[in-house]
């Protein structure tokens, strides 16, 4: 039972074959852990509050509404790029199919988001 788990904790980090080789040395009592510790971890915030956040951003009318400031508070478009980019790092590989889907289109948003700051500099 505890192999099932294993491979499923190991599918769900989506590791290099070489790291992954190395995890499954470890004994019984190691792997049920690490098992017991990825239960522990969950995602801080959902792809879509990111993506929310960025999408106000590209909105030029969000700044004279209240509300959409709210939903943006006092964190600046780099603080949030900075949290996507750790969320993307340290999530299961779920999250970031979840970020990269057909639904929410974060990488779209993200390109859309970048290109219009380029925009901006120039």
């Amino acid at each position: 039972m505890i192999i099932f788990f294993f491979c499923c904790l190991q599918a769900s980090m989506d590791l290099p074959p070489d790291k992954a080789k190395f995890l499954r040395q470890y004994d019984e009592v190691k792997k049920w852990d690490m098992i017991c510790d990825q239960e522990r971890v969950s995602a801080k915030d959902p792809p879509a509050h990111y993506l929310n956040k960025l999408k106000t951003y590209l909105d030029p009318k969000a700044s004279r509404s209240s509300r959409k400031r709210k939903m943006v508070g006092d964190s600046t478009s780099t603080q949030v790029l900075r949290d996507l980019e750790i969320s993307l790092r340290t999530n299961h590989i779920e999250w970031v199919r979840e970020f990269l889907s057909e639904e929410n289109q974060g990488l779209d948003v993200l390109v859309d988001y970048l290109t219009f700051r380029l925009m901006m500099l120039r």
